[in-house]
C-alpha cells in the first residue's frame, strides 16, 4: 500500500507542477499539510536552489546555508552573487585584495556540500568576482555534475582546475552580454542603470581588449578536454575562436549555439564562414545548429559567404541539420534552400540593450518560405518574428510554403492593439490547410482596451478568439496570443496569453490559461515559465 501512495503522490506531484508550469508555491502549500506530504515534495522544491540569500545572514555566522538534510535533493545550483555586495561603498560578505579586487567569504561552505550532493547534475554561476580555484577543485570533484554555465563572470585560466569531472553540457557567457530578443522579456536587472554603472562592471570594461584575449584562451582551455563528451556547447562570439574550435573533434556534439557578437576575424584569417564550417566539419553529430548573433551596424554575418555558387561541403554539412536558428544579423538569403533535413525552424531579431531589434519585413519573410519550399524539407516547427503587422496574406505565405506544420508561432516585435483589417474567419480560412498544428501562437491584432480595465476585455476578446480557432483547428492543442504587458510605470514588452485546449466527447471545447512562458534564451524550441 506504501509503494501505491508514493505512485500516486508522484502522479500528483506531477500533474500540479505541469498545471502551474512549474510554479513551487503549489507543492508548498502541498507540503505544509502531513509530514508524508512534506517527504515527498521536498525532492521537487529543492531541485533547483539559489545561494546565497540576502536576508538569510548574520555578522557571527555568515551567509546561511541549505541544512544538510537537504543537500541530496539538490539537482541544479545556481550560485548568484549579488551585485551591490560588492561596491566599495556598500562592501558586504567579502573584502578587498590589495589590487582592488572583491574576495568573497562564505564560499567554503558550498565547496564542503558539492562532495555529499549525490544528484548534483548542473551548477549555474553568475558572480561579479573571480571564482576562486578552490570552489573549481570542489566541482571537479563531484562524480555527478554534468553541466555547468557561466553567466556575467569572469574567466580565468583557472577554470581549467574543474577537473576531473566531464562535461556533457557546457555554457559560456561573457561579462555584460545583454540582448534584447523581439521586444519581449529581459531580466529586470538590465533596465536598471545601477547594472551597467557597477564599479566591478565599469572596471571589467576598462580592461576589455586584454580582457577578451585571455578569456577567449580560458574557454578553449577550459572546453577542450570535455570535447569527446559534450552534447550541449553555447559559446558567445567574444569567447569564441573558430581557428581554435576547429582544431577539436566533437564527436558527441548535438546542439551547438553561438550567441552575443559575431566572432572578429582578422586580415590575415581565413573569411568567419570558412571558419566556421572548418568548426562544423569537426561534429558529426551535429543535428541543431543556432546562430543567435545580435544585429550590429557591421556588415552582416554572411553564413555561405558571398561566393557564388557556394563551396559544396558548406552546402552539404547545412542539409545534414535537422534544428536550425538564425538571427536577423546573419544574411539569410540563400541558405535554407540547401537544407533538406530541417524539421525546426527559428528565424529571431536579436540585439544589444537598450537598442531594440528590426525584424523581419514581410517581403524577407517571402524570401525565406521560398527557400524552405525549395529545400524540399518536411518543416514542423516553425517560430519566426517579424516586424509589420500580421496579415492572413502573412499565414497563407507560411501555410502553402509549410505544409506539414505541427508547431506555428508568429511574434511581432514591439506587438501592440488597434483596429484590425482583417477577422478571426479570415487568419482561420490561412490556417485551416494545416490539418497537423497542434501548437499554435499568433501576433493577431485586437481592438485595443485599458489594460487596467476591471473586466479584462481585453483577455475576455482573446479566450473567445482562441475557442474559435480550436473548434475548427481540430488537433489544435495549445493555442496562444501576442499582447503588450506594462513592466514598469512607463515600460511595455510583448508577452503570451496561452490556452491549453480540453476536448470534450461530443465536440465540446474548454479552455484553460497557462502561467506566463517565455523562451530562457538561448532555448529557442520550447518556452518555460519566467523566472522575473
Amino acid at each position: 500500500m506504501s509503494i501505491l501512495n508514493a505512485d500516486i503522490t508522484h502522479i500528483l506531484i506531477n500533474d500540479l507542477l505541469s498545471s502551474n508550469g512549474g510554479a513551487p508555491s503549489v507543492l508548498l502549500t502541498l507540503a505544509s499539510t502531513t509530514r508524508s506530504f512534506r517527504e515527498s515534495c521536498l525532492p521537487y522544491l529543492f531541485s533547483e536552489v539559489r545561494w546565497p540569500h540576502k536576508f538569510k545572514a548574520d555578522e557571527e555566522s555568515g551567509l546561511d546555508f541549505f541544512p544538510e538534510g537537504l543537500w541530496p535533493y539538490i539537482r541544479h545550483f545556481r550560485l548568484e552573487w549579488f551585485d551591490e555586495w560588492t561596491e566599495p561603498t556598500r562592501l558586504k560578505w567579502g573584502t578587498m585584495d590589495k589590487d582592488g579586487n572583491y574576495v568573497p567569504r562564505d564560499l567554503a561552505k558550498f565547496n564542503s556540500a558539492i562532495a555529499k550532493m549525490p544528484k548534483l547534475s548542473k551548477v549555474t554561476l553568475s558572480c561579479p568576482f573571480v571564482i576562486p580555484q578552490s570552489l573549481f577543485q570542489s566541482l571537479g570533484l563531484s562524480r555527478s555534475l554534468s553541466a555547468i554555465t557561466f553567466i556575467d563572470t569572469p574567466l580565468q585560466i583557472g577554470i581549467t582546475s574543474i577537473s576531473p569531472v566531464t562535461f556533457k553540457q557546457i555554457s559560456l557567457t561573457p561579462v555584460g552580454q545583454t540582448l534584447r530578443i523581439g521586444d519581449g522579456p529581459t531580466d529586470p536587472r538590465f533596465s536598471d542603470i545601477t547594472y551597467f554603472i557597477r564599479d566591478w562592471r565599469r572596471k571589467y570594461r576598462s580592461q576589455a581588449s586584454w580582457r577578451q584575449v585571455q578569456e577567449t584562451q580560458a574557454s578553449i582551455t577550459f572546453v577542450k578536454p570535455h570535447a569527446a563528451h559534450i552534447t550541449h556547447l553555447e559559446l558567445s562570439g567574444s569567447l569564441c575562436s573558430f581557428g581554435a574550435l576547429s582544431r577539436i573533434d566533437w564527436p558527441c556534439l548535438k546542439i551547438f549555439a553561438l550567441t552575443g557578437n559575431a566572432p572578429v576575424t582578422q586580415p590575415y584569417e581565413l573569411p568567419a564562414h570558412v571558419q566556421l564550417f572548418n568548426v562544423l566539419a569537426r561534429m558529426d553529430a551535429l543535428r541543431d545548429l543556432r546562430l543567435l548573433f545580435a544585429q550590429s551596424k557591421a556588415q552582416e554575418f554572411h553564413v555561405l559567404g558571398r561566393n557564388d555558387p557556394p563551396d559544396p561541403a558548406h552546402t552539404a554539412k547545412l542539409a545534414t541539420l535537422t534544428d536550425f536558428a538564425i538571427s536577423n544579423a546573419c544574411k539569410l538569403d540563400g541558405i535554407l534552400n540547401h537544407m533538406s533535413s530541417l524539421q525546426r525552424l527559428a528565424i529571431l531579431a536579436i540585439v544589444d540593450l537598450p537598442r531594440w531589434p528590426i525584424a523581419l519585413g514581410q517581403a524577407e519573410v517571402d524570401h525565406v518560405l521560398k527557400d524552405v519550399t525549395a529545400s524540399g524539407c518536411e518543416l514542423k516547427h516553425l517560430r519566426i518574428i517579424i516586424e509589420d503587422k500580421l496579415t492572413p496574406n502573412v499565414c497563407w505565405s507560411i501555410t502553402s510554403n509549410c505544409p506539414h506544420l505541427q508547431t506555428l508561432e508568429i511574434e511581432r516585435c514591439g506587438y501592440h492593439d488597434g483596429k484590425s483589417v482583417s477577422s478571426w474567419q479570415e487568419f482561420l480560412e490561412a490556417l485551416s490547410p494545416l490539418s497537423g498544428l497542434r501548437d499554435l501562437r499568433i501576433c493577431m491584432q485586437f481592438p485595443e482596451y485599458d489594460d487596467v480595465d476591471e473586466f479584462e476585455s481585453w483577455r475576455t476578446v482573446r479566450k473567445d478568439c482562441a475557442k474559435t480557432l480550436a473548434i475548427d483547428l481540430k488537433l489544435l492543442g495549445k493555442v496562444g496570443f501576442e499582447y503588450r504587458k506594462r513592466a514598469g510605470t512607463h515600460r511595455y514588452q510583448d508577452a503570451w496569453l496561452d490556452f491549453e485546449i480540453s476536448r470534450r466527447k461530443g465536440g465540446a471545447v474548454e479552455l484553460y490559461q497557462l502561467p506566463a512562458m517565455w523562451y530562457p534564451f538561448p532555448e529557442v524550441w520550447e518556452p518555460s515559465r519566467l523566472s522575473f
